[in-house]
């Protein structure tokens, strides 16, 4: 499955997407080792491939990737690549923070965020807050609440006020998350957008990439970011209508 967290609506859109540009998904594999071919010559490791049947294009490098599955019944594959592109989650860089000869010893999770209680405090560690990527925060359902912009965006009203009240001496206000919905980005002028106030309501396609601009924009902080960022697409879109037009043109003059 792609996008595992993303709403129903995106994730089919998503799929429509990749299917219609001729994508092939692999999916329940996991990248074992990737060789090159020019390796492939010294070394009778890497089993099932007839070295006989190999053509090493002179002009650029060639791969082989070993894919594993990660289910049971699924046979392991290997498949050659002209370039591979290689994409990974991030994992916050939160150092150990030391204060004379005391370590703070910061409880982090498998992913390298910090565990916080609901008011963003970091567990064990009332003086420090931490929200967004680098922080790991549950919601009523014992689930992480997602890495995200809105998320995070959310935290930081919550992280300002409850700073302010520590050091006031004002209690701290619980983090509650409102899902405002999903926005996905899926080409130059294709995305999806799910509202979350309209269930099972998906916009996509042209639409969708017209809504996910406006929501952009209103979420924007002043003004002048919206004028900024407006100008800066109406002139990406006029440039990119002049340079489709003369590529229109171009070829239907090279064909008469």
């Amino acid at each position: 499955m792609i996008c595992p967290n993303a709403p129903t609506g995106n994730r089919e859109a998503a799929l429509k997407i990749l299917s219609s540009r001729k994508v092939e998904l692999l999916l329940g594999y996991f990248v074992r080792c990737i060789r090159r071919l020019s390796e492939l010559e010294t070394s009778d490791t890497l089993t099932g491939v007839d070295e006989n049947s190999i053509e090493v294009a002179p002009d650029f490098e060639k791969y082989l990737l070993e894919l594993q599955p990660a289910e049971r019944g699924m046979q392991s594959k290997i498949i050659e690549a002209n370039l591979v592109l290689w994409t990974v989650g991030t994992k916050p860089p939160l150092p150990q923070l030391e204060a004379s000869d005391v370590p703070f010893v910061i409880p982090l999770n498998a992913r390298g965020q910090a565990e916080t209680d609901e008011t963003l405090r970091v567990k064990g560690h009332p003086r420090i807050f931490a929200l967004g990527d680098s922080s790991a925060l549950r919601d009523s359902n014992g689930r992480i609440l997602p890495a995200t912009a809105q998320v995070a965006f959310q935290q930081a009203d919550f992280t300002g006020w409850n700073l302010w009240a520590a050091i006031n001496g004002r209690p701290l206000l619980p983090f509650r998350f409102q899902n405002l919905g999903e926005m996905m980005i899926l080409g130059r002028n294709d995305a999806a957008i799910s509202p979350s106030f309209v269930d099972g309501l998906t916009l996509e396609g042209s639409i969708g990439h017209t809504a996910r601009k406006i929501a952009y924009l209103i979420r924007l902080p002043t003004d002048e970011h919206r004028l900024k960022v407006g100008i800066s697409w109406l002139t990406k879109s006029a440039i990119d209508s002049v340079s489709s037009l003369q590529s229109t043109l171009y070829k239907v003059l090279s064909g008469s």
